[in-house]
């Protein structure tokens, strides 16, 4: 077959200058048929990304974002529909020709935002790719076989105009030595962006300090963080960089960081799940490894493309990025991959190998045909068989679109889990494992497939159900190891001397006696767990959890009794289509709705459509998450609250609520309708007073008889004002 441009034709797409992330605009794309045209009942299918929030196409109401409109010059009809077509190009238009043909010369010109009858145009994606792709197929001959025209159609996407600041600063740090803090601007999508001018003022909270100029200045050159060095701090303690542009009225505060004099770990920072173009998601590696090295500011990463799809040829790519740019005691590049075998032969695992591996093994090569046949290993105890007695692999189950089967879990290659990422948090596995006396971990990731590892932000969800976006935001792994080697940080990942924190990088650390985080043996003092906590944001309370059992909580705030907290959480199930749509309704009755704050969303586009003294109307989704809002109620003894939503409904009387709180259960897995007294609301400049705590635990003596090796598995979760979380790996007691 002649697959050239003068048999099959030629595309073309209008106009060609940058698209900032975000905007309403329209584009042309232009089909110029060559000698084949097209017949009586063929097609042309214009596809992109799976993984992109681009408004969808549609072609009938003429005045909403997205309208599409499809003319030709040929002597025929054509119609077009939204379709999905094959992974990774998820997303297309179909067009179909009828009542004639396409002849040589003859156009097909599709306007994707036409204005002309109303419309704002189509909404671009949320996020920023160097190139973005529109894929053109043909099916000239009407038998449903496509091929894929020469030209590539890409536009740029960039960030847009800044939105907030934030500060990160190392985890840890040796009390007068000098170090680096960063300071980032980012977009309403969480893109970092260069069109930000302004004077940053800096001051360090919590603890003396010197060194740190009193401000800096962006000028609008870059997009990459600003890094700050000649910060030192003078005493112990925990501390925070507070930021402030009083121009722009933005003021923020930095991740926890501990000062020590002599500290025998190092508290770091890393994302090690992603992926790029060259499997589901989008990117160049180039620009993966350096987002999160100069933009998300972590100190270590890792690549994981789904094994299906991942070609020898990429695997020799992969290899060449994680040697280019791993520099050790600075950035670490862990080469991987996602062993991506469905749930029954054992589910989603991510493949980390500590040095370089000249194979990978993969449960199928279902996409990518240049694999090896003889590398396949499936089920994951063929994988388990090829990694004999190797001590350089680790094995992390998580959550993806497979969930991992922990029947097939295997000690020698796992000792932690992930229970965040992109996709949703996942409390429920870690339950699920401690229900079995798994002596695992807990760590998190992102899973993102939008080339910002490190720094992954929900996708806005435009014309996508929930469980079709990325819900909530990136989480990170908190690593205790000696320094910043690969050596080093393998080491402790395998001693579970690490935790899952989402978005905020909470500080967390517990010891009891003799035991630390991730420890298993005797210890020496079984009636104190020592915990240390501090975040970005105050800290509502903390739960301590023997195995799956909650033994004691505590909240380290008070309770506002003005005010209450209705907030939803939880997942459908275990497998895709895991999150849960909560579009509602809230109504009081019998009193008056004086104010109502969001709480915990983490996407844009939800939250308030409507508020009147009466009622509130929202949409939401949930992906393991919490949503919520902060209410003001003017009300009495009288005075009921009701809870109407696709997910369920409740009704409480408010009284009620402020003396014992409500809490229903509202099926799936693990959905939750929670109605408490709101904690009281912290003025942000005093964050820092109420962002950290210190306690010892007593622990019950329990008398119950345990199964396995270990008779208790403490592990403690903390949660912020905003929602945000961290979850200790458990201590091990014999």
């Amino acid at each position: 077959m002649r697959l050239n441009k003068g048999y099959m034709g030629t595309v073309e797409l209008s106009p060609e200058k940058p698209v900032i992330a975000g905007e309403f605009s329209t584009w042309t794309i232009t089909f110029t048929a060559g000698e084949y045209g097209i017949d009586d009942g063929g097609s042309l299918v214009i596809a992109w990304k799976s993984v992109s929030d681009w408004d969808t196409p549609q072609f009938d109401e003429k005045v909403e974002p997205g309208f599409t409109t499809v003319t030709t010059t040929g002597d025929c009809l054509v119609k077009a529909r939204y379709n999905k077509f094959v992974r990774s190009f998820g997303n297309s238009i179909l067009i179909d020709v009828y009542r004639g043909f396409i002849k040589k010369g003859d156009k097909i010109t599709v306007t994707l935002g036409d204005t002309s009858q109303g419309s704002l145009g189509m909404r671009a994606q949320s996020f920023c790719e160097r190139e973005h792709e529109f894929r053109v197929f043909l099916d000239s001959c009407g038998t449903n076989r496509y091929e894929e025209m020469p030209q590539r159609l890409k536009v740029q996407i960039v960030p847009s105009y800044h939105h907030e600041i934030q500060a990160i600063v190392p985890a840890t740090v040796k009390i007068g030595e000098p170090f680096e803090v960063a300071v980032r601007a980012l977009d309403e999508f969480g893109n970092p962006t260069d069109k930000y001018i302004g004077d940053v003022e800096l001051a360090v909270r919590g603890v003396k300090a010197h060194g740190l100029p009193a401000s800096v200045h962006f000028d609008g050159s870059s997009s990459n963080a600003l890094k700050i060095p000649g910060c030192i701090i003078d005493e112990a303690g925990f501390w925070n960089l507070q930021i402030k542009d009083c121009e722009h009225g933005y003021l923020a505060y930095s991740n926890a960081s501990k000062a020590e004099a002599e500290p025998e770990k190092f508290l770091y920072w890393g994302d090690m799940h992603g992926q790029t173009r060259q499997t589901v998601g989008t990117g160049m590696l180039e620009d993966y490894y350096s987002f999160s090295r100069d933009k998300a500011c972590i100190q270590f990463t890792g690549w994981q493309g789904n094994d299906f799809e991942v070609s020898d040829e990429t695997w020799a790519d992969i290899r060449n990025f994680t040697e280019k740019f791993n520099e050790e005691g600075k950035f670490l590049v862990y080469l991987g991959y996602e062993w991506s075998g469905t749930t029954p032969q054992g589910g989603d695992h991510n493949v980390y190998f500590l040095h370089d591996n000249a194979d990978f093994y993969p449960s199928s090569n279902w996409t990518a045909t240049s694999v090896d046949n003889k590398n396949n290993a499936n089920p994951i105890t063929e994988l388990y068989s090829k990694l004999e007695n190797r001590n350089d692999v680790l094995l992390i189950p998580h959550i993806g679109g497979r969930y991992a089967n922990l029947d097939y879990f295997n000690y020698t290659y796992s000792s932690v889990i992930e229970i965040h990422s992109h996709h949703g948090t996942f409390e429920w596995f870690a339950f699920d494992a401690m229900k079995r006396h798994i002596p695992v971990g807990f760590i998190a990731a992102s899973d993102d497939h939008t080339c910002r590892v490190g720094l992954s932000y929900p996708l806005s969800g435009h014309g996508k159900s929930a469980s079709g976006a990325f819900d909530v935001a990136s989480g990170f792994t908190g690593v205790y190891a000696e320094n910043l080697t690969k050596e080093a940080v393998w080491k402790a990942l395998k001693a579970r001397h690490c935790y899952a924190s989402t978005f905020d990088r909470v500080y967390i650390n517990t010891a009891l006696g003799n035991l630390q985080m991730g420890d298993a043996g005797e210890a020496d003092d079984e009636e104190l767990l020592h915990l240390e906590a501090a975040g970005t944001y105050p800290i509502e309370k903390y739960e301590v959890y023997d195995w799956d059992k909650k033994i004691f909580e505590k909240d380290c705030l008070q309770r506002d009794k003005k005010k209450i907290r209705i907030r939803w959480s939880g997942v459908v199930y275990r497998g895709r289509g895991k999150s849960q749509k909560w579009d509602g309704v809230i109504y009081i009755v019998n009193g008056k709705l004086i104010n109502a704050e969001k709480y915990a969303f983490d996407r844009i586009d939800q939250g308030i459509v409507i508020k009147s003294d009466k009622y509130l109307k929202f949409t939401s989704s949930t992906s393991g998450d919490y949503d919520g809002f902060i209410l003001e109620i003017e009300g009495d003894d009288n005075t009921e609250i009701r809870f109407s939503s696709v997910a369920g409904s409740a009704s409480v009387k408010y009284a009620d609520v402020l003396k014992q709180g409500f809490t229903k259960a509202m099926g799936g897995l693990n959905l939750k309708l929670e109605i408490e007294p709101a904690f009281e609301q912290i003025i942000k400049e005093n964050y820092c007073e109420y962002n950290k705590l210190k306690a010892d635990i007593v622990l019950p003596q329990s008398t119950e008889v345990t199964e396995g090796e270990y008779k208790h598995a403490y592990w403690v979760k903390v949660l912020q004002t905003n929602g945000n979380a961290a979850w200790s790996s458990p201590i091990f007691v014999k």
